[in-house]
């Protein structure tokens, strides 16, 4: 009797008892056009791995969806008379090895900064870091302190913490909400949320991201529902992806621009340069390669940058004003390499210049290359034009300007002009060593119509991002400079 009364009891709590339903994982899935270099954001500055980096590692500073600078890790900042700032950081913001952020961890991580070519142009005005406590910090620096507050939210100069390299070669750890869960740049990259995220745990458990490099076929996973997300569409898919009632679309201004670098070792006189700028009709580029979704610009400074100038000028298309100046240089059979990395929209806009050139006679031969051995052969100026692509990220005409024309970055740091002015370096020179916007504005107003005159960068159009998303996709921040935040991001 006790076995059978036992027996019935079993029974009775099994079917009791409810059956437990494992949720599925919340995956975000991101599709790239190129893959990113490293998980290192001080080493490698390119917009791919920038957009996976910027959710592993936090900055001290950022920018809003303005442009504007807003704290991050800081507290609270205060700028003295010599030029210097004070910075007080957050407490209790951890590391994703456990340990808790300080202000030896932010100088070491800005000293590494400085001992790294790629991203020291960003930080190459501090002298010294003292630190005040565990907390606070201040640094010695020499140039107009806005320009490094604008620096610091650029995310090369993001906050990493060397550690031992692990199993999977990672050395690197971050504050952001996201960590390393698995690193195969030639396939997919794997984030985990970090649920000691000093902001809170982000909804999203897993980002995974993956190069799809034709825009076409990042489509195509988009509206399959392979992915969730897909960064750098074509402008020509934006009317289509309207059209679908579960996708949606995000077109709007970047801090970026096109333009033609213009190597002036091999074209000397800056009449040809002046032709070519003549020769190339930008309108016809905007409407071809961007669906009219762009604007010819006067300058490479977006105008949503300090320093840029709605005064500047630009020249029209003129075929005929082109031919003219080449005859007058003795340029009138003149033969360029242009150089590309490989992605469809280069090539549609080097097609474009290329037709446009031959109508003025000038035979340009198109040459496209990897993403690294172009910058690799336009870095030792084995060109003679190439298509240049720069995001002024910091929100500030001295990341614009002083990388690609001071005389002091030619080469691969990124004047790939290989341009040289006194006048120039003097006045990028002095708009850094003032504190006074108004001078610094008229400073880089010189240099936009110096740079009109002479050519070495020939403005194409302000580039736009466009971004597709599954419309259950909630909570994606749009930034200006490209690095999108997703920590905040729902699926619904």
């Amino acid at each position: 009797m006790r076995y059978l009364f036992g027996i019935i009891l079993l029974i009775l709590t099994a079917c009791g008892q409810k059956e437990e339903v494992v949720k599925p994982k919340e995956v975000l899935k991101v599709a790239l056009a190129n893959k990113p270099r490293s998980f290192d954001p001080q080493r490698n500055t390119d917009s791919s791995t920038l957009a996976v980096t910027k959710q592993i590692y936090n900055n001290l500073f950022s920018l809003d969806e303005n442009g504007d600078v807003a704290s991050e890790l800081v507290e609270k900042y205060s700028i003295g008379e010599d030029k210097s700032i004070t910075l007080q950081l957050k407490k209790g913001i951890l590391f994703h090895d456990g340990s808790e952020m300080k202000a030896l961890d932010v100088k070491k991580s800005l000293e590494r900064n400085l001992r790294i070519p790629v991203s020291k142009v960003l930080v190459e005005s501090i002298e010294r870091i003292d630190i005040l406590d565990d907390y606070s910090l201040k640094i010695i620096q020499k140039n107009s302190p806005f320009i490094l507050l604008h620096n610091l939210a650029h995310s090369s100069t993001g906050v990493v913490k060397e550690i031992e390299e692990n199993e999977s070669g990672i050395n690197l750890v971050g504050t952001g909400a996201y960590k390393i869960k698995d690193w195969k740049i030639a396939e997919k990259i794997t984030l985990e949320r970090f649920n000691n995220y000093f902001e809170g745990a982000p909804k999203v458990e897993e980002i995974v991201f993956q190069t799809i490099p034709e825009s076409s076929n990042r489509l195509i996973a988009l509206e399959t529902k392979e992915i969730d997300i897909a960064y750098d569409i074509s402008a020509n898919d934006i009317k289509g992806i309207e059209k679908k009632p579960d996708l949606r679309v995000i077109n709007r201004p970047s801090l970026g621009s096109d333009f033609l670098t213009i190597n002036i070792e091999r074209l000397k006189d800056k009449r040809v340069r002046q032709a070519l700028d003549y020769a190339i009709d930008k309108d016809s580029i905007i409407k071809a390669v961007y669906e009219g979704y762009g604007v010819v610009p006067n300058s490479i400074l977006s105008p949503n940058v300090f320093g840029y100038s709605k005064e500047g000028k630009r020249r029209e298309y003129n075929p005929e004003k082109a031919r003219e100046l080449l005859k007058e240089a003795g340029a009138e059979n003149l033969k360029l390499k242009l150089w590309i990395y490989d992605e469809p929209s280069r090539q549609q806009m080097a097609q474009i210049i290329q037709a446009n050139l031959k109508e003025v006679g000038v035979e340009a031969e198109i040459i496209v290359a990897e993403v690294s051995t172009f910058l690799q052969y336009t870095g030792r100026g084995e060109h003679d034009v190439l298509i240049g692509l720069w995001y002024v990220s910091t929100g500030d005409a001295d990341y614009g300007y002083y990388p690609l024309l001071h005389s002091s970055s030619r080469g691969p740091i990124g004047n790939r002009s290989f341009y040289s002015n006194v006048k120039v370096d003097n006045l990028l020179d002095g708009a850094r060593a003032t504190s006074n916007i108004d001078e610094r504005k008229e400073q880089y107003r010189e240099v936009q119509d110096i740079v009109f005159e002479e050519v070495p960068l020939l403005p194409i159009a302000y580039k736009n991002y466009v971004i597709g998303l599954q419309k259950n996709v909630e909570g994606f921040v749009f930034n200006p400079n490209g690095n999108h935040i997703l920590k905040n991001i729902t699926l619904k």
